[in-house]
């Protein structure tokens, strides 16, 4: 399996989830390994299942929780990360996942009925699913079903979060059973049953607690069944048209419907006669107030690949989306329209600013050879974001005569935000900005009196340590030591490990500057101060102190 580091973690989850996902560190169990996956389940609020994949792209996660639903490299996600990494660097084995479909193929005929006769008989889903699959009447399941949307998706009150989970489980056993009436020719009945199930889910849906979205998820397979009837009965595509329009404006939270679900059933002719009455609705209505419409275009363009569309509506209104007209245009191969499109932006009076329109800018500038002009755009990009990325690329603009002007006059803006900071004034960077930049340069003597002066992260004084105590060891020792403290202070093991690692450095400094007792007396305090933290004290043994 290809490695990662924490570094990994804490890049995919941001620094603020990669904080809460050490606390988690204890709540996971069941950590198991398939190829390039990782699976555990982490006990939170509620047991979230996480899957990590580690391939050649790096790594990724998926987790059920309603933060990973979203997409988001989660807190649990870094909490199972970081127990594999725990585990590899202490050589512990990580158990392989089990194979449950060779178990399975394994059994004979009889076990295999006896396993599903069990199952059937403590889930009601499970026994549905397999009473429709054994029916061989289309027409007569297609009644029957019709009969049982009606029942089954109509709720009485409140439904809590377990609740939710079976209802979610229910919507998927009638859209299975939807799928093969269509697979059987019922085409026609499935996109009306469909359509009724649809309802009756939107009807419903404000009685649940849908916190996870697994309603919302399930209720994905009825639309997918209801376009692909809809496409195979060829029915009229205008009123297909009229009727998905409808449905996206109005007040139902679920399902999610979007026309590239139904372009196959709407055809040339559904997606003109849903464009059509879409742009009506568009142009009366004001951008400000019905961003639905707006969202609604925006996808209506892209479906019919209309790039001039696409910029007029992210173009409209008071505050027009720069960054997304100029990727579009871009994709599009429209560069010289994309160029005009950022500088417009980029001269916006409300304030606003985006870093993505001045690196197109500039990028664009240097690639045509006009080097003045991208190096003006950096320089007015430092004054706006100054950060390491934007020095760099200043950096890169200049040519080496006019280098050493710019930054002088970039490192004086950087020490004014720091000296401002400092002294608890509103600025435009933390002083660890000006560490950043000098530390890229490798003006290491620099950095450390800037951190010394201005303060910095714990990142920057663990790499600024590392680079001291070459020539000033003494120096180094007090950082060290606090970086330890902080350590402590998460109370976990791999914490803890990182803090015994730190005071063995501690102790090795101690001991080139002739003063062994000195290196002893702090680990003894160590060992005195946190002697009830018993994980810390084993770390400790185990690096020999």
């Amino acid at each position: 399996m290809t490695g990662f580091t924490k570094d990994d973690l804490r890049a995919l989850a941001g620094v603020k989830s990669y904080d809460r996902g050490v606390d988690y560190v204890d709540d996971v169990e069941d950590l198991q390994i398939d190829g390039g996956k990782i699976f555990a389940t982490v006990y939170g609020t509620e047991p979230y299942e996480v899957e990590l994949t580690v391939g050649r792209r790096g790594l990724d996660g998926v987790c059920d929780c309603p933060w990973g639903q979203e997409g988001n490299f989660c807190k649990h996600c870094v909490a199972v990360g970081l127990v594999y990494l725990f585990r590899r660097e202490r050589g512990e084995a990580v158990p392989d996942r089990f194979d449950l479909r060779s178990y399975l193929t394994s059994l004979d005929a009889q076990e295999l009925v006896a396993l599903l006769m069990e199952l059937a008989e403590g889930d009601r889903n499970i026994r549905r699913r397999l009473e429709a699959r054994a029916s061989t009447d289309p027409a007569t399941d297609a009644q029957d079903l019709r009969q049982r949307i009606d029942r089954v998706l109509r709720v009485r009150g409140h439904v809590d979060w377990d609740g939710s989970w079976d209802y979610a489980d229910t919507i998927g056993g009638i859209a299975d059973e939807l799928e093969r009436l269509h697979q059987a020719g019922q085409s026609a009945a499935v996109a009306s049953l469909a359509q009724r199930a649809m309802e009756r889910v939107a009807e419903n849906y404000e009685f649940f607690d849908d916190s996870d979205g697994q309603i919302g998820e399930s209720s994905r397979a009825l639309v997918a069944v209801h376009a692909a009837a809809c496409a195979a009965t060829g029915d009229d595509p205008v009123t297909l048209a009229s009727w998905l329009l409808e449905r996206q404006l109005g007040d139902a939270d679920v399902p999610d419907l979007s026309i590239d679900d139904y372009a196959d059933a709407l055809g040339h002719a559904g997606m003109a006669a849903y464009g059509e009455q879409l742009r009506r609705i568009w142009e009366k209505r004001s951008p400000r107030t019905d961003w639905r419409t707006d969202a609604l275009m925006r996808e209506y363009a892209r479906a019919r690949g209309d790039v001039s569309l696409l910029v007029t509506v992210l173009g409209r209104g008071s505050r027009p989306d720069y960054s997304g007209i100029v990727e579009v245009l871009t994709e599009a191969g429209r560069d010289r329209e994309a160029l005009e499109w950022a500088e417009r932006g980029l001269a916006t009076a409300d304030g606003a600013y985006d870093r993505r329109l001045a690196d197109f800018a500039a990028t664009a500038h240097a690639a045509a050879g006009r080097g003045d002009e991208a190096l003006a755009l950096r320089r007015a990009q430092f004054q706006r974001d100054r950060c390491l990325a934007v020095y760099q690329a200043l950096h890169a603009a200049a040519t080496p005569d006019h280098w050493p002007e710019l930054r002088a006059w970039a490192l004086g803006l950087l020490r004014h935000d720091a000296s401002t900071a400092r002294r608890g004034l509103p600025g435009w960077q933390p002083p660890s900005m000006l560490v950043d930049v000098l530390l890229w340069e490798n003006s290491n003597e620099d950095a450390w009196q800037a951190a010394v002066e201005f303060g910095a992260v714990d990142g920057q004084w663990s790499r600024l340590a590392r680079l001291r105590a070459e020539t000033h060891p003494a120096e180094a020792i007090p950082v060290y030591e606090r970086l330890a403290e902080s350590k402590i202070t998460l109370m976990n093991n791999d914490a803890y490990a990182e803090a015994a690692g730190l005071a063995v450095q501690i102790t090795k400094l101690y001991d080139r500057l002739g003063r062994e007792a000195d290196g002893r007396a702090y680990v003894e305090r160590l060992r005195t101060t946190h002697k009830r933290k018993r994980n810390l004290m084993a770390e400790l043994k185990r690096h020999g102190l």
